[in-house]
Parts: structure tokens; C-alpha cells; sequence
């Protein structure tokens, strides 16, 4: 197995979020232009940087060999990997690569003169990763100080897309943005709920100690939600929401989170597409009082929430 840090984009993450790519070197002949994308295989780890924005998205496995698209809708003539999530960044959030190799405690194995680090990624699909790079890779994944939320981040436009797609980018209008415009709307909806008395909202990695008594409260692997809405009244909570938004990643950690505060607020909104819905729903009900899951839990796909 060898690790492999692809070089992509935002909009490329929005139209295909289960593939890499590479144009091919002939129009009608089935071979990636940049020869070394060639030497992906099954099995493989990637981890997947979009450019322009310098984040890491998260990393992936190779589920598939090399396959030929002759037109794909978006990508044209291309090369592709399956690929599925095998580690991503706390929910909402992308890891900002340009803040974790700017720390000078870091140093990376592909990036010998660290200060001209972009130069080493110039003109390149895919380069190998060593295993130490790899491993500070998804380390900082987990690390707030390396995070940035993926609210903050405007897709940028970028010399491959400009070929290929008329138009700027506009993620808000794509998949990728769906997991952020979820979060707004359901920010919008707890703050119309009570009239004048307006809840605290707090988005976007969330801990879940801030729910839990601090009798209980994690003090290793800690855990976080997409958001959280509370009203109180002589200082104590009246009403508490949680938002959890699935796109990719483990269902089934995610069904954890929600067991864990699910005794402790009054409701829970569980946004995704329908048939993750369905499966979320299944798994909860295994590991949950089902007579809670049924009281407090709502399920929404994307389809209705963003209407």
C-alpha cells in the first residue's frame, strides 16, 4: 500500500466526491496525462488537497482500478479512482495544509526547502507521500488549531476548471456546499422558534461536552456536533436542539454522537439524503432507547430542508 497526496480542486470535490482524476494524454487514447497518476492502486490512501484554497478535504481510500470515462458530464475525457472516506476533518471544517506547514515544528518530507513548498505541487497530480508525511497529515486532522470551517472558505476558480467549465465555481450551488447551507437554514429555523426570546446558536464543531453534565463530560476522543441552540431561563437550559449533517464519513459514529446527548436535549435534527436517513435511523434505533429516538429524534433529507 503507498500513500499519495492528489492535488484537486473545491469544484472538483462538488462534482465528484467519490473519484480523482486526471485529463488524458490523447483525446480517444485511455491513458492519464500525468504518468505517475498511472501508478495508483487499489487499496491505496490519498490524501486530497484542494489547490487555490490550500485545504486538505480528508483522506480516502482507492476502492477501484484506473477507469477510462469517455464523457463524464463535468470531466470531460478523463482517468479515474473510486475513492471512499477513511478520515476527515472534525464536521464542518477542512484542515488549512498552508497554516500546518507554515508551523515551524513542521517539516515534511516532500517539501525539502519548506519556504517554496507550493513550487513542489506546481504542474502535479499526484505526488507519493512517505509514511511520516502521511502521518502528520492525519494527525493534524483532529487538531483544532489546524482547522479552518468550511464556512470561511470561498472556492476559488483554477486553471484546470477554467478549461473544462464555463463560469466561475459556485459552491453554494453544489453538493460540497450543501453540508454548510443545511447548517444556516437550520440556523434561520431555531431563531424564528420563540419570537422575542432568542436562543444561543453556536455552529460548526460544537462539543459535546457543552450539552453534557461535567460529571460525564469526555476527557479523551472527544466528540462534536454541527450545531446547537439553547434557551434558557434563570440560567438553566429550558430547550436545547442538535444538528447533525451527514454527508460522508461514519454513519455509525455519528449515530454514537447522538445516543450520547440524545438523554440530555429535547430534540435532535438529523439532515442527509434519504437513503442515509434511512440507515441512520436504523443503526439509532439499535443503540438508543427507541421510545427517545421516536420522541426526539427528526429526520430530514436534503431535498426538504433546503427547499
Amino acid at each position: 500500500m503507498n500513500y499519495w497526496f492528489v492535488v484537486h480542486d473545491l469544484l472538483a470535490y462538488s462534482q465528484h466526491s467519490d473519484m480523482i482524476g486526471n485529463v488524458v494524454r490523447k483525446s480517444g487514447v485511455p491513458e492519464p496525462k500525468f504518468s505517475k497518476f498511472g501508478e495508483i492502486q487499489k487499496g491505496d490512501l490519498v490524501v486530497y488537497y484542494a489547490t487555490k484554497d490550500m485545504v486538505v478535504v480528508g483522506i480516502f481510500e482507492v476502492v477501484s482500478d484506473m477507469k477510462y470515462l469517455q464523457n463524464d458530464p463535468n470531466w470531460k475525457e478523463i482517468m479515474v479512482y473510486k475513492i471512499k472516506p477513511v478520515e476527515s476533518p472534525i464536521l464542518g471544517n477542512y484542515l488549512d495544509f498552508k497554516k500546518l506547514v507554515a508551523n515551524p515544528t513542521v517539516q515534511f518530507d516532500m517539501f525539502p526547502k519548506k519556504k517554496n513548498w507550493g513550487n513542489y505541487l506546481q504542474g502535479q497530480t499526484c505526488k507519493l507521500l512517505t509514511e511520516r508525511d502521511y502521518l502528520l497529515i492525519k494527525g493534524a486532522l483532529s487538531k483544532n488549531e489546524y482547522l479552518k470551517s468550511i464556512k470561511e472558505i470561498e472556492v476559488k476558480d483554477t486553471r484546470w476548471h477554467r478549461k473544462y467549465v464555463k463560469g466561475k465555481p459556485d459552491i453554494r450551488k453544489s453538493k460540497a456546499g450543501r453540508h454548510q447551507r443545511a447548517i444556516e437554514r437550520w440556523k434561520i429555523e431555531e431563531e424564528k422558534k420563540f419570537g422575542i426570546f432568542k436562543p444561543e446558536i453556536k455552529t460548526n464543531t460544537v462539543d459535546i461536552n457543552e450539552i453534557l453534565p461535567n460529571t460525564i463530560w469526555l476527557k479523551e476522543n472527544r466528540k462534536y456536533v454541527d450545531g446547537l441552540a439553547t434557551l434558557k431561563t434563570g440560567g438553566q437550559p429550558i430547550y436545547q436542539s442538535v444538528l447533525e449533517v451527514h454527508e460522508r464519513g461514519s454513519r455509525e459514529d455519528l449515530c454514537v454522537r447522538v445516543s450520547i446527548v440524545l438523554p440530555f436535549v429535547t430534540r435532535v435534527d438529523i439532515v442527509s439524503d434519504e437513503e442515509n436517513l434511512r440507515r441512520i435511523g436504523e443503526l439509532l434505533e439499535r443503540i438508543a432507547d427507541l421510545n427517545i429516538v421516536k420522541s426526539r429524534v427528526k429526520f430530514y433529507s436534503f431535498t426538504e430542508f433546503l427547499h
